[in-house]
C-alpha cells in the first residue's frame, strides 16, 4: 500500500508538472519533452510485450515505422483527413499488420520468436526502402498537411505538445487497464507457464494474437505522431537501429516498471541531443552507458531505486 501511494503521488506530481511544463521552458526543451513522450509510448508497448507477455522483440520498430507512414500516406492522399482521423489510420495499419505478422509469430517463443521478429523488420524495412514510388525511400516523404484541431493550429509546439500529451495519456491509460483485465491475466498467465495454460483451457494462440495486435496499435499511434511532430518521415523510423533505440531505452529506464519508459526515453532523448552537440561518437558513450547499466542494474534505474528502499 505505502508503494502505490508512492506511486499515486509521484504519477499526480508528473501530470503537473507536465501540464505547466510549457509554461516556464525555452522552447528547444519543450520540443525535446514533446519528443520525448511520443517515443514513450512505443518503448511502453515494448515493455508490455517483454514484461506482460514474455516476448523480446528485435522489430518493434515495424508497428511505429508503418503507422507514421500510414497516416502520412492518408493526409497526403485523402483530401480532408482530420488530424485525429490520421493518427487512427495510423493505428489502425500498424494494429492490421501486427495481427497479420502475430499469425506466425504466436507459434514462436524465446529464440525463434525474437529471430522472426527480426526478419519481419527487415523484410519490411526493404519493402519500405524500394517502394520510391509511394514511401519516398530514402528520402523519405515530407510537405504533408499539419490539419487543425477543432479550430487550433497544431503548427504551434504548444498546442501540439498539449495534444501529444493527451493522446499519449490516454493510451497510458488503456496499456495500464489491460493489465487488469482478465486477458489481461491470461497473457500473464502463458508467459508464467504457457503449457499449464492450454491444459486449464485458455486459447493461447488467440490470446497472444489479440495481445500483439493491440500493441501494434498503440505503437502505430505513436508512429503518427511522430510523423506530424518530425514533419518529415523517412526508412529510418522503421529500421534495426530504431528498433534497437527501443530495446535501449526499455531497459535504462527497467521493464519491470510501468514508468519505466517514460524515464527510458527521456535519458535517452536527452543524452542524444546534448551529447550530439560535442562528439559525432555520441551513440559510443551511450552504448557505453548500457554496458554499465545491463551489468549493475539490470532492473533498469528505477530498479536499483526499489532496491534502496
Amino acid at each position: 500500500m505505502k508503494n502505490r501511494s508512492l506511486y499515486l503521488w509521484v504519477g499526480i506530481a508528473t501530470g503537473v508538472l507536465a501540464i505547466l511544463f510549457p509554461h516556464f521552458s525555452p522552447r528547444f526543451q519543450l520540443r525535446m519533452v514533446t519528443e520525448i513522450v511520443i517515443i514513450a509510448l512505443l518503448v511502453m508497448t515494448w515493455k508490455m510485450m517483454l514484461n506482460e507477455g514474455g516476448l523480446f522483440s528485435f522489430g518493434h520498430a515495424v508497428y511505429f515505422g508503418l503507422g507514421a507512414y500510414a497516416s502520412v500516406l492518408g493526409w497526403l492522399h485523402v483530401k480532408g483527413l482530420s488530424l485525429m482521423g490520421g493518427i487512427l489510420l495510423g493505428g489502425l495499419v500498424a494494429g492490421f499488420i501486427g495481427f497479420i505478422l502475430a499469425a506466425f509469430l504466436v507459434r514462436m517463443s524465446g529464440t525463434y520468436y525474437a529471430l522472426l521478429t527480426l526478419a519481419f523488420n527487415q523484410l519490411i524495412w526493404a519493402i519500405v526502402w524500394k517502394w520510391r514510388t509511394v514511401t519516398g525511400g530514402d528520402d523519405g516523404l515530407g510537405k504533408f498537411p499539419k490539419p487543425d484541431l477543432l479550430g487550433i493550429s497544431m503548427r504551434d509546439p504548444i498546442y501540439f505538445y498539449y495534444f501529444s500529451l493527451g493522446v499519449v495519456a490516454l493510451c497510458l491509460f488503456l496499456c495500464w487497464y489491460f493489465t487488469k483485465t482478465p486477458l489481461g491475466n491470461v497473457v500473464r498467465s502463458i508467459k508464467s507457464n504457457e503449457e499449464r495454460a492450454k491444459f486449464i483451457g485458455f486459447n493461447v494462440s488467440a490470446s497472444k494474437l489479440v495481445f500483439l495486435a493491440m500493441l501494434g496499435f498503440f505503437a502505430g499511434i505513436s508512429g503518427a505522431l511522430y510523423a506530424q511532430f518530425q514533419e518529415l518521415i523517412g526508412a529510418s523510423s522503421i529500421d534495426l537501429v530504431m528498433s534497437t533505440h527501443v530495446i535501449f531505452m526499455a531497459f535504462i529506464g527497467g521493464v519491470g516498471h510501468f514508468w519505466g519508459p517514460l524515464l527510458g526515453s527521456g535519458i535517452y532523448v536527452y543524452l542524444s541531443e546534448y551529447l550530439s552537440h560535442y562528439t559525432d561518437r555520441w551513440e559510443l558513450i551511450f552504448g557505453i552507458v548500457v554496458v554499465i547499466l545491463v551489468l549493475f542494474a539490470p532492473q533498469g534505474i528505477l530498479g536499483i531505486a526499489r532496491k534502496k528502499k
